[in-house]
């Protein structure tokens, strides 16, 4: 069983339409990732656990907050692993100090990805083009929790009955 998508007492249920919620809640998505490992100004890495990231994340998103991928971003973060790589964070570094990437700052890093991959696909043989489909295809089933077909379809449709429930709440 999984948790509801909306607690009961949330405070703004029902108040906004479901696109408003939808363009928040994808603002919110890209806030956590900027939260994510953060430094406090005397280098301090400051742990906050993921759920509240989340959780704050979701409220600066209501209150207006987007992240920026223009001039006004000063600093940017690489996941890193340490030196036995069993642990995962990001660091954060000013624009441009990582030296591996163009940092001339993108508003839609989407579009630019989707064009490398079509770039990538058109030069790639078949054979090589399976061989990386093969690859990554491990390690996605390495990552991934072994589920039953039954659960994950009983998770999906649950899934689906709740932000439908949801979102007929929340549409005013």
């Amino acid at each position: 069983m999984t948790d509801a998508l909306v607690l009961p007492d949330h405070p703004y249920k029902g108040r906004f339409t479901a696109e408003q919620v939808r363009e928040a809640l994808d603002r919110k998505d890209k806030l956590v990732a900027l939260l994510m490992d953060p430094v406090g100004p005397n280098g301090t890495l400051i742990n906050i656990p993921i759920d509240m990231l989340h959780i704050l994340a979701f409220h600066l998103a209501y209150a207006g907050a987007d992240a920026h991928t223009d001039s006004r971003r000063l600093i940017e973060s690489r996941l890193s692993s340490d030196q036995n790589s069993m642990f995962e964070m990001y660091e954060w570094r000013p624009v441009g100090d990582f030296g591996d990437t163009d940092t001339t700052p993108t508003a839609d890093l989407t579009a630019e990805a989707a064009g490398i991959a079509a770039t990538m696909k058109q030069q790639l043989t078949p054979e090589v083009r399976a061989a990386l489909a093969e690859i990554l295809l491990d390690e996605y089933r390495a990552a991934t929790p072994t589920v039953s077909r039954r659960e994950r379809a009983d998770a999906i449709l649950t899934e689906q009955r709740e932000l439908r429930a949801t979102m007929k709440e929340d549409t005013p």
